[in-house]
Formats: C-alpha cells, structure tokens, sequence
C-alpha cells in the first residue's frame, strides 16, 4: 500500500485560508494524502488548563459557543469539498499549537495561507505564515492572498548552492516534490553583480552541486540583483514557476530582527506558492 502524505492544513475559515486548499487539490491530483485541517482558537497560556472546564479564569460559554460554531464550519465544509478530511479544534497560542500538533501526529508538510505582513510590522511581528515557518520542523508552503496557484510542471529552488547545506530529508522532499508532480527543476542563485568569470565559476558550482544530489531534469539559473527576495520576485514575473523553494535558518528572538530571514521575507511577498524548509 502507498504510504500517503499526512499534510496539515490551518483554517480560520478567510479566503486566503481557502487559497491553501486550492493548492491542496493539485496535490492531490498526485498522491494519496491524508488531510488534517485544523482551527487554533487561541487563549493565553497562562489561562489554559488543560480543557475548557477546568481553566476558571476564562469565559467558558463563549469559548464553548466559538467551538460550536467552528464545528458547524467544518460540517458545511465538507459538504463542499470532494475529499475527505480529519478535523481539529484546538487551544492556545496559534504557532506554538500548531507546532505541537505537527510532530505529534507526525505531520510531513503544512499547507496554509497567508495575508502578507508590510513595513514594521514585518520586522517586528511578522505574519502568522512566517511565524509557523519559524518554529515548525516540517516543510511549510504558504500561498500569499495574491499569488498566482497553478497546476505545478515548473519546481524554483532558490538557494547559495556553494554556501548552504542542504539537509538531506529536506532534499528527499524536494525529489518526492519533483517526482510526483513530474516538474522540471530550475536551481536559482541571485548574484549582487554581472561578472562574466563569476558566473561561469557559479554555474560549475551549482552544476557540481545538482550531479552530487544525482538531480535529474534540472536547469540552472543566474539573476543579477542587489537583494535575493526582489531577485526572486522580478525571476518569477519573467518566468512560470509553479511553486519556489527556499531553505531558511529559522531565526528566533533577538537574532532574527536583526539579521531577518530571506525565506520569511518571501513568505509575505511572494507571487508564488512557495515551500520554505530548515537549513538547521
């Protein structure tokens, strides 16, 4: 029997969340999964304990109304839908939930939609999306409000393909990805500058890089720009990927709102769907 993908998908029920199940029928169109769609409503930890009954300072009727009422959502839904999925209502602060519940019921891929986070708001908070992608284990693709979903033939892996190290489960993700939707590779490394010598010593590297995975049915890019998210962005208008792939070091804290994160950054700009993963 095929072993089927177990994909979690967070729903609050908006039509960005519903961009995610958009996507989540062409992947379906390509192997066996089973569907966790899940709803976080959330509530301080300090205020939690355990279950609706037993946590005293919080507002039991209306907790258990929203509940009631998420539920009845999930019924409508798959009245809706053509296939079928486990439903969860679950309590407490969204990422940290949500990360919970991924290596409990040993998630192998989040699926969800993001509104996008601009400015300040971006550098401090960020969205929900980036938050997941931060501290999730698993592969997370995220579908910006904007982004263009199409059946996947075209696979954009964006990294520094001298530099980084690429983990090998997550590579093994990349291939099954590759595999099953039977998509050309195209391997993508912004450069800050055109140099002639450069590009050539890039392009063996990266060419190195691709007969060492043993890749198959691949292309290799150079784009010239300054910043690596804006290098994607403008790639991706002259091109047509179908789903991008980014590696991100998941920084936290203190760390992160000074150095950022490239991954993150496209998670709330990018025009495609994009796949980040752990570097580390």
């Amino acid at each position: 029997m095929e072993k089927k993908l177990n994909v979690m998908v967070p729903v609050d029920f908006t039509p960005v969340a519903f961009r995610a199940i958009e996507f989540l029928t062409f992947l379906m169109e390509t192997t066996p999964i089973n569907t966790h769609l899940v709803h976080v409503i959330e509530v301080n930890a300090a205020e939690w304990g355990g279950s609706v009954d037993t946590s005293d300072t919080i507002d039991k009727s209306a907790f258990r109304a929203q509940e009631q009422k998420v539920q009845q959502l999930f019924t409508e839904l798959k009245q809706h839908v053509d296939f079928k999925f486990t439903s969860e209502v679950l309590y407490g602060g969204l990422t940290t939930t949500l990360a919970r519940y991924t290596a409990h019921h040993q998630i192998d891929l989040v699926l969800m939609g993001t509104e996008g986070a601009d400015g300040w708001l971006e550098k401090i908070s960020g969205s929900e999306a980036q938050h997941v992608v931060r501290y999730t284990e698993v592969p997370v693709i995220t579908v910006h409000a904007n982004a263009s979903v199409t059946p996947i033939h075209n696979l954009l892996w964006v990294a520094d393909f001298k530099a980084e190290k690429q983990p090998e489960k997550s590579i093994a993700k990349i291939k099954l990805f590759q595999q099953l939707f039977n998509a050309r590779l195209h391997l993508l490394q912004i450069t800050d500058k055109e140099d002639e010598q450069q590009s050539l010593q890039l392009k063996q590297e990266m060419q190195a890089f691709a007969e060492h995975l043993g890749l198959q049915n691949f292309e290799l890019h150079l784009h010239h720009n300054n910043k690596v998210p804006a290098g994607v962005r403008n790639f991706n208008q002259a091109t047509e990927m179908d789903l991008v792939l980014i590696g991100t070091h998941a920084r936290k804290g203190i760390s992160h709102l000074f150095y950022g994160s490239i991954a993150e950054t496209l998670v709330n700009h990018c025009i495609r769907p994009l796949m980040t993963y752990h570097l580390n």
